[in-house]
Order: C-alpha cells, then sequence, then structure tokens
C-alpha cells in the first residue's frame, strides 16, 4: 500500500500530456465555435450593401425626380446635370449616414471608360480598396443620351469597417 502514493514518470508524462490535449481541444472548439457568427456578422453586412445599393438606385433626391445612382452618373457624363453636383454630394452624404451601420463606413463609386465619380462617408475614410473585408455590391445605371446612344456607367457600392488609429 505504500507504493500507491508514488508516481512515476510515465504517470507524470501521461498526466501532461492529458493536460496538452485538454488545452488544444479547448482552443479548437473555441476557434470552431466563432466561425457562425462571423459567417451571420458577413451575411448582414453583405445584405447592408444591397440595401444601400437599390436605395440609391430607387431614392429619388430632394425636389428631382431622379435617383441618386442617375444623378450621380448624370453628373459624371453631362455638362448640365439635372442635379448640382454639390448639392447631389450632400444630400447623398446625408442619405449614407443615415443608412449606414456604425463602426463602418461606405465607398460609392461611378465609372465610365476613363471618367469616374466617387464619394465616400464619413469623408476621411478613404474608398476602402485597401479593406480587409469590403462587402460591395456592383451593378449599372443607363443613361440615353439625346442622339439616341444607351450608356451604361458601372455602379459599386461598399461597406468596410473603418481602422482605428
Amino acid at each position: 500500500m505504500a507504493g500507491l502514493n508514488n508516481r512515476g514518470v510515465a504517470d507524470v508524462l501521461a498526466m501532461a500530456f492529458m493536460f496538452v490535449m485538454l488545452v488544444l481541444a479547448a482552443v479548437f472548439m473555441h476557434s470552431y465555435s466563432l466561425r457562425p457568427l462571423e459567417a451571420a456578422t458577413d451575411r448582414q453586412l453583405k445584405l447592408k450593401s444591397e440595401h444601400l445599393y437599390k436605395t440609391l438606385e430607387l431614392a429619388w433626391v430632394d425636389n428631382y425626380s431622379v435617383s441618386y445612382l442617375r444623378a450621380a452618373a448624370e453628373n459624371l457624363l453631362l455638362e448640365q446635370p439635372t442635379v448640382p453636383g454639390p448639392y447631389l454630394r450632400s444630400v447623398m452624404e446625408n442619405a449614407l449616414e443615415y443608412l449606414c451601420p456604425s463602426g463602418y463606413a461606405v465607398a460609392v463609386g461611378l465609372s465610365y471608360e476613363n471618367d469616374s465619380w466617387k464619394l465616400s462617408w464619413p469623408e476621411g475614410a478613404g474608398l476602402g480598396l485597401g479593406a480587409e473585408k469590403p462587402f460591395a455590391r456592383a451593378g449599372e445605371v443607363r443613361l440615353t443620351m439625346a442622339g439616341g446612344e444607351n450608356i451604361a456607367v458601372t455602379v459599386s457600392v461598399r461597406i468596410f469597417e473603418i481602422a482605428e488609429t
């Protein structure tokens, strides 16, 4: 009976190995338990970028019978657009401020051939080109010019996390 309390090297190594296995299993289970939460958050932000795009595509600028994206496309292509550029930027920033989730920024970009029109909110956030996870929605706005030419302007709306400094 005196030998039961004495532990040998094999017993200590077995307990150490079981402890290491327990720690590794806990870390492994913890990392996999957070994946569904990250996927749900990503999906929610993807839906928010879709919502922003559709809102800018369908909502009209105050006092004008033209949508935000169409007005931006006109500012890109026409010398005298329906909505003046400074006014469009002001009301679009107000709309983006209201619709953008907290802790994130929005970048709206339109391009046609070598011309582009860009707006980001908040203003100092940049255009999200280097963001780790930008949630983007792309599409196009079509304008029919006076000569009957149908022009497609490429549109992208991105939501990205604001880097904390």
